[in-house]
């Protein structure tokens, strides 16, 4: 009986045992599996900072045209609410942002955003309740040296292009900095004009150059290319500083238009209109149409003018004088330059008007645009945007703005 009474208790000993057991491997599971949810949360909570600082450093970056108040204010929003997004905190984060010059004198926006993790169950030890995070990002302003290429043909002034133009450049040009960057605008149409040279600071000079275009005339691409190629070649960029070349060429018609010595060692500017056989001749100096240009290839000749019946072409092979060739050669020239640009480490933006009446195959292989049928990965890879009427001007140059100022940032 005794022996009975005292395997019971052993076994009722044991029982106990095993139950205080249990109840301390619940504990130490419970706090294990809090301790690993809790860990899901600040882990994901400074996911969420990480990408949310990244975030508030490249927008201050691109807002530094507005000024530094006006960038901090736009980042700091950023911040807050791309970190919201993420839903792991109820308090707004605490963001501080600070400006430095590297050493090639670069804009440098540093940020540092921390915050405060409320847990769950870590949370029943006091000094758990909560745990701060941070994260730390910076991003830098390379400077900027751009030709802006615009079209003043004639074709500009039937499309409601002449009255959009000047605003949409304004703001466009907006969005960079007077003195970090440094900008030159041509305009181009039978001949080429150098409106403003580059230069800092540029924005009004650009600004009202653009309101003083006259409209008239045919499409000289080339001569516009070339003279933007010029300008941004006449910076020279001092050793180690980090600069970007662009040039945004904007066009509302077909490259018609090309500059051209015939064995009388005369120059002209020779076209050919977007649609027929119809072409002129212009004075490569002042653009102005030369008199009874159309029988310059045929027929007798003006005394100003011997008979002048072909022309070798860029690619090496003689073609007859007219419109369609004209055009051709035009393009052809357009884009060797284009192609002369990239070889000097400069990335081409294009910007067309109209639904019919601008190539966009062209201008896709003018930018070097990744669906251009001649895309090359190897050269420094531009866009092409389009605006279907003049009205659309402004959010077409306003995205070409945004993407140089990504180009901008690193």
């Amino acid at each position: 009986m005794n022996i009975v009474r005292h395997l019971i208790g052993k076994r009722r000993g044991k029982a106990g045992q095993t139950l205080v057991m249990y109840a301390i491997l619940a504990i130490v599971l419970f706090l294990v599996i809090g301790m690993c949810i809790d860990g899901a949360t600040i882990y994901l909570s400074k996911a969420a900072l990480d990408k949310a600082v990244d975030a508030a450093a490249l927008t201050a970056v691109r807002n530094l045209f507005q000024g530094e108040t006006r960038a901090t204010a736009v980042a700091q929003a950023s911040l807050t609410a791309n970190y919201r997004g993420g839903g792991w905190n109820a308090q707004d984060p605490v963001v501080n942002i600070t400006y430095t010059l590297d050493s090639n004198d670069n804009k440098v926006v540093n940020i540092l955003g921390t915050a405060v993790v409320n847990t769950y169950f870590m949370r029943i030890v006091p000094r758990f309740q909560t745990f701060s995070i941070s994260s730390a990002a910076n991003a830098t302003r390379a400077k900027l040296i751009m030709s802006l290429v615009l079209d003043r043909s004639g074709s500009m002034a039937g499309n409601n292009g002449s009255a959009k133009l000047p605003g949409a450049v304004a703001t466009f040009i907006s969005f960079f900095d007077d003195n970090m960057d440094k900008v030159s605008l041509v305009s181009f149409a039978s001949t080429t004009n150098l409106n403003v040279a580059v230069q800092q600071p540029f924005k009004t000079l650009v600004t009202t150059a653009a309101n003083s275009l006259v409209y008239s005339g045919g499409t000289y691409s080339e001569g516009g290319l070339k003279l933007a190629k010029q300008q941004n070649d006449s910076v020279i960029i001092p050793a180690g500083e980090n600069y970007l070349k662009v040039v945004v060429f904007f066009t509302d018609g077909l490259a018609n238009t090309f500059q051209g010595t015939w064995p009388t060692n005369k120059t002209y500017n020779v076209g050919g209109t977007d649609s027929g056989t119809s072409y002129a001749i212009f004075n490569p100096g002042t653009g102005n149409q030369l008199p009874n240009s159309s029988t310059m290839f045929s027929g007798p000749s003006p005394s100003y003018c011997p008979t002048m019946s072909t022309f070798v072409s860029t690619n090496g092979t003689t073609k007859t004088c007219n419109a369609t060739n004209f055009r051709t050669e035009g393009q052809l020239r357009s884009l060797g330059t284009a192609n002369e640009m990239r070889n000097a480490n400069m990335i081409v933006f294009a910007i067309g008007l109209g639904g019919g009446s601008v190539d966009q195959s062209f201008l896709h292989q003018i930018a070097n645009d990744t669906s251009s049928s001649t895309f090359d990965p190897n050269q420094p890879i531009g866009e092409a945007v389009f605006a279907s009427t003049a009205n659309d001007l402004q959010t077409t140059f306003q995205q070409i703005a945004s993407k140089i100022l990504l180009r901008l940032t690193r």
